[in-house]
């Protein structure tokens, strides 16, 4: 069933004096209230991604979502999706100007990405399977298609190790997320997850969902600032 949902912009007016960290702070603090009022709707929410800026895409329901800013091409490339009813699946902001959005499960459409990452994401569009996830963050990237089939370059070796385990044991493969200089997390099967050089704070967290066999749907890193959607809806974050 598809959920027609409000499309929220939100815009943060600062005097020119303003330094780029009350920016940033503002931006996020927007990003917190929106996440917590989806929440409260108990809506589905599918995806978050930051740019390197500071800005943000929420992705909820089936095609609604809400952002701080984005270039003006995935802005009407989203509102056609959200016309024709086209669930909106994932997204990747890497700059104000290059991004990533995958829709309809197998399809996507991009901008301004490196040149090996871009052809690395049309092998797996030609696949013809559900792109899962897309992470990527300073030339590493993984992406994640079809159950437990994926293209990575770059990553941790530990990391690499998990994802060849799962691979052949042909457990599924859900979400990653990159965190800082080597830091990572892997969602797998129902409930299970891995993960390496993440924030003390957020490590407690996940153990604490890991003993309670709680669904993690989504991890996600804006600097040293974290999110977490769990149970679908639900959200706990150090912002």
């Amino acid at each position: 069933m598809k959920k027609l949902l409000y499309i929220i912009v939100f815009s943060v007016l600062v005097p020119l004096i303003t330094t780029a960290q009350t920016i940033d702070s503002q931006l996020l603090e927007n990003c917190k209230k929106e996440l917590a009022d989806i929440s409260a709707k108990k809506v589905d929410i599918h995806d978050i991604a930051f740019n390197s800026d500071g800005h943000w895409l929420i992705l909820y329901g089936d095609i609604g979502y809400s952002y701080s800013y984005i270039p003006s091409s995935l802005e009407n490339m989203l509102g056609k999706l959200n016309s024709a009813g086209t669930s909106i699946d994932k997204a990747l902001l890497l700059s104000d100007s290059s991004f990533v959005l995958v829709y309809g499960g197998k399809q996507y459409t991009a901008q301004s990405l490196p040149t090996d990452f871009a052809t690395e994401l049309e092998a797996v569009s030609k696949k013809d399977k559900n792109i899962k996830s897309v992470a990527y963050k300073n030339g590493t990237r993984l992406m994640v298609f079809g159950s437990n089939g994926f293209i990575a370059r770059g990553l941790p070796q530990k990391m690499v190790a998990k994802l060849a385990q799962l691979n052949k044991k042909k457990a599924p493969i859900r979400e990653s997320a990159f965190y800082g200089t080597d830091g990572w997390v892997l969602l797998y099967g129902r409930t299970g997850m891995a993960f390496q050089g993440i924030p003390d704070d957020l490590c407690s967290v996940l153990q604490k969902f890991a003993k309670k066999g709680t669904v993690v749907n989504l991890v996600r890193f804006y600097g040293d600032k974290w999110v977490v959607v769990y149970d679908g809806y639900k959200v706990e974050t150090n912002i």
